[in-house]
C-alpha cells in the first residue's frame, strides 16, 4: 500500500529526469498523446497514475493509514539505504525524501 501511495509522488519527482520515458508511460496507460509535447505527455502520465490509484481504491495519503510525521522520520534512513535507490532516474537528498513523504501524508 505504501508503494502505491508514493508512486505518483515519486514519479512526479523523477519526471524531469525522464520526460520521454513518462511520455511513453502515458501512451501505455491509454492517454492519447497525439499532438502533445513529451513534457505535456509526461505530466499526463502522472495524472493517469493518480486516476488509476483512485479507481482501484488506493488511499490518497498515509494519514488515512494512521501514519504521522513522527513515523516518517523513522523511514528516512531506510529509504536512503534502499538498494533500488541508485536505479532511480533522480537522486534524492534526505530533505527531498522527507518532503516526498510529507507530501504523501
Amino acid at each position: 500500500m505504501c508503494n502505491a501511495i508514493l508512486l505518483p509522488i515519486i514519479e512526479n519527482f523523477n519526471r524531469p529526469n525522464a520526460v520521454a520515458r513518462f511520455a511513453r508511460v502515458a501512451q501505455a496507460m491509454g492517454v492519447d498523446t497525439r499532438g502533445m509535447s513529451d513534457e505535456a505527455a509526461s505530466m499526463s502520465a502522472i495524472q493517469a497514475i493518480r486516476d488509476l490509484s483512485t479507481r482501484v481504491g488506493i488511499p490518497s495519503g498515509f494519514s488515512q493509514l494512521g501514519v504521522t510525521k513522527a513515523d516518517i522520520e523513522g523511514w528516512l534512513d531506510k529509504a536512503l539505504a534502499d538498494p533500488c535507490a541508485p536505479c532511480n532516474p533522480r537522486t534524492a537528498s534526505r530533505d527531498e525524501v522527507r518532503e516526498l513523504y510529507l507530501e504523501a501524508l
